[in-house]
């Protein structure tokens, strides 16, 4: 193709109008602008600093019915001529808009209206080229349906900065020609007026091109996506706003320093909601959008995960047109790769089911993510009643994606946190039962209800629920043995007699039974679920045998069985293990066995820190244990007196989906049964940690104890708990196998 000069350009202006349809010819404009001659390759365009001042960029498409009034308005700009330029990038077919910007060339200075052509039908392509082409320091976009009021710049300029953009008002002009100042857009900027405040924290002023002045450092690697069709400012924006430290300041208020936003019904904002636009597109925006999450759980991720929100609620708009496509819908979600879709937009009224877990996402805790992964392996949209848990539990919001599709409405419970304190207790199921019975008379009765502990609130609630809701199916699962803690003692905890447990001992005595003679709450808390429940969930066997072997009663006992289901903690959804890549280093001329687990007085590695310690020294050399624990200065404490510093490295725990990606890389994952104290005839626990070691695709070697759940798993490798001679016949074993796959 061949580079034209557009009619009109003076002969003599070095920085001239041209149409550029050769994207070589694109690079050399790009350089020749920047001073850089004209290379016959560049790949980098750095030269002079920038002028002070601003670039306008004005991507057009066929405007030639609305470009004359947006360069009206920027040709009438107060601030001095020389500190401006508008680049007027026209993309696609002209259709005479390059005759009417042409009549501007005379208008503006020597050089400082810039009118480019591009064959390329893109805003976003329009922008970029632009934004490259931009000489002075700051930059601001104007649609070329727009217009901006006679101090627009100027009144940027005073507040802008090399830190800090600045922010003006936007007015609407509806097509009749009237103006709405008070628009939801300009009410929150005027809102924002009178001191500085973090760009990134201001989701509802990112979400759009206009009214913006931003410097240009902070845009020099930033590109419009240009394969989007729509939403590529709102991805541009977000950019702009997470990789850099910006702080923003509205600047005048007066209207001659606002933008005049045209609304055309042609505009995105009016666009028919069609399964293409609502759906398709949208969704193509929230994964651009994903790929800035730093998946930190921070303030910027928040602000992101407010802008997919925003684009998921045109999939909310839409289905409430069309009901009937929900499958549909789904179908591209789950084909998209959106690892964390605002799932409850699209599901707001669909529950017909309920959750109650004491302690739920986005808090970190062990019973939070078990109880997302059965609701998750469910597959039945829920509404989830939970505790606040910021007392004593940190956050980690990724672990909502684990079953955000299945979830409606979440209900956080404002009650003091307690494991064992029954006047905590009461006081969540007080206000939960008030939560629970008002959206169940509003979305016409539960059908199912689902609860889980160690959190014995969770089963109290549970059972207040059943109670007054007869007709609901309740599961309610325990995860270890309630009543008795790991070393087969009593789990100390007193109730009151109070109006709860009056109501709940009716209800077990119009079962026919009496009831424990016992003041424990956790006593009570099996017993209750026993008698009321439809269905009873056991991780294993064995513990449905250990529990049954504490209950006197013949008559429970066989109601026990008749509803008992045995259910190994579920395994995380396939996706998971890829929402959180983890950067944590893994040395590719070893085998690396990883540890992931918390270290008490009957569950610890140092059989495997023995065997390590005893291993032969080209094993010693070539593996590598990796503990993630919660205890690492212990360990380390313990591998330095061995003298195994640098084959047993330690470090604290990972966010829980960054384990989940972490473990798939390892050579072996290592998982160990609670070492039985005296009380305990039979080991009645099975360790959480297998359930997500399962997902991870990479050999288990467990470390059971002799009739236990996990000593009866297809685990590729296994040797007796306490057991450091059998640790060590299995330390060999994987160096070899490894070192055979591995051919060396």
């Amino acid at each position: 193709m061949k580079e034209t000069t557009i009619p009109g350009a003076g002969e003599n202006d070095e920085y001239g109008s041209r149409i550029v349809q050769d994207p070589g010819l694109r690079v050399r404009e790009i350089a020749a602008v920047h001073g850089l001659g004209t290379p016959g390759l560049i790949t980098e365009v750095a030269a002079t600093a920038p002028l002070y001042g601003v670039s306008v960029i004005v991507p057009s498409f066929m405007g030639s019915d609305r470009i004359a009034e947006c360069l009206d308005s920027l040709e009438a700009q107060d601030l001095d001529p020389k500190s401006f330029e508008v680049i007027v990038v026209m993309n696609g077919p002209d259709d005479g808009t390059i005759d009417v910007a042409r009549r501007f060339s005379q208008r503006f200075p020597l050089g400082h209206l810039r009118l480019i052509k591009q064959s390329l039908a893109s805003a976003g392509a329009a922008r970029n080229f632009g934004l490259a082409l931009a000489r002075f320091s700051f930059v601001t976009m104007v649609d070329d349906d727009d217009r901006v009021g006679r101090r627009f710049l100027s009144s940027m300029l005073k507040v802008a900065g090399p830190g800090q953009v600045a922010i003006a008002p936007i007015i609407d002009v509806h097509p009749d020609g009237t103006w709405d100042r008070n628009n939801a857009l300009n009410k929150k900027i005027f809102a924002r007026a009178g001191k500085p405040f973090v760009f990134s924290s201001a989701s509802d002023l990112i979400g759009f091109n206009a009214c913006k002045l931003i410097p240009a450092a902070g845009v020099k690697d930033i590109s419009y996506s240009e394969s989007l069709r729509s939403g590529e400012d709102i991805c541009f924006m977000a950019e702009v706003a997470v990789l850099n430290s910006f702080t923003a300041q509205v600047g005048s208020l007066d209207e001659e320093a606002a933008y005049f936003r045209v609304l055309r019904n042609d505009s995105i904002s009016r666009k028919p909601l069609d399964f293409d636009f609502a759906v398709a597109q949208r969704l193509a925006v929230i994964e651009k959008l994903e790929e800035c999450r730093s998946w930190d759980s921070g303030a910027k991720d928040s602000t992101l995960k407010t802008l997919v929100n925003a684009q998921a609620n045109f999939l909310r708009r839409y289905l409430d047109l069309f009901p009937e496509e929900r499958d549909r819908v789904v179908e591209a979600i789950d084909a998209s790769a959106i690892k964390d879709f605002p799932w409850p937009r699209i599901n707001d009224g669909y529950a017909k089911d309920l959750a109650i877990s004491y302690c739920f996402s986005p808090f970190a805790d062990t019973s939070a993510v078990i109880a997302a992964k059965t609701i998750a392996e469910r597959s039945k949209i829920v509404d989830v009643i939970s505790n606040d848990m910021s007392a004593v539990r940190k956050l980690d919001s990724n672990i909502e994606t684990i079953a955000a599709r299945f979830i409606d409405k979440m209900f956080v419970v404002d009650a003091p946190v307690s494991f064992a304190g029954w006047d905590q207790i009461s006081e969540f199921v007080s206000r939960g039962i008030a939560v629970a019975d008002r959206q169940d008379a509003l979305n016409g009765g539960y059908e199912t209800m689902y609860s889980r502990v160690l959190w014995a609130g969770s089963h109290f609630l549970g059972a207040m629920f059943k109670v007054r809701h007869p007709a609901v199916i309740w599961s309610a699962e325990f995860s270890d043995p309630l009543s008795f803690d790991s070393q087969g003692l009593p789990r100390a905890g007193d109730l009151k007699r109070d109006g709860l447990f009056e109501v709940l001992d009716r209800a077990v005595r119009s079962k026919g039974y009496s009831g424990p003679n016992s003041d424990n709450l956790f006593v009570w808390c099996e017993y209750i679920s026993y008698v009321l429940a439809d269905e009873l969930i056991f991780t294993n066997e064995n513990q449905l045998e250990y529990m049954l072997s504490k209950v006197d009663e013949p008559k429970l006992q066989n109601a026990i069985r008749s509803k008992a289901v045995v259910r190994v903690h579920p395994t995380p959804p396939a996706r998971s293990y890829g929402v959180v890549p983890s950067e944590y280093s893994l040395s590719g001329s070893v085998v690396n066995i990883g540890y992931f687990g918390a270290f008490y007085e009957n569950r610890g590695l140092f059989e495997v820190l023995t065997a390590l310690m005893n291993a032969p020294l080209d094993i010693r050399r070539g593996l590598r244990l990796h503990v993630f624990t919660n205890k690492p200065e212990f360990v380390e404490k313990q591998a330095l007196s061995m003298g195994l510093t640098g084959i047993v490295k330690t470090q604290s725990y990972r966010p829980y989906l960054e384990f989940l990606n972490l473990a798939t890389r390892f050579d072996v994952l290592l998982v160990n049964d609670v070492e039985r104290a005296g009380e305990l005839a039979i080991n009645p626990f099975l360790p959480s940690k297998y359930s997500d070691y399962k997902g991870s695709g990479v050999a288990i070697w467990g470390l059971v104890d002799g009739g236990s759940a996990l000593s009866r798993e297809p685990l590729r490798f296994k040797s007796g708990v306490g057991n450091g001679p059998e640790a060590l016949v299995i330390l060999g074993e994987i160096f070899r196998t490894y070192r055979r796959d591995r051919g060396n």
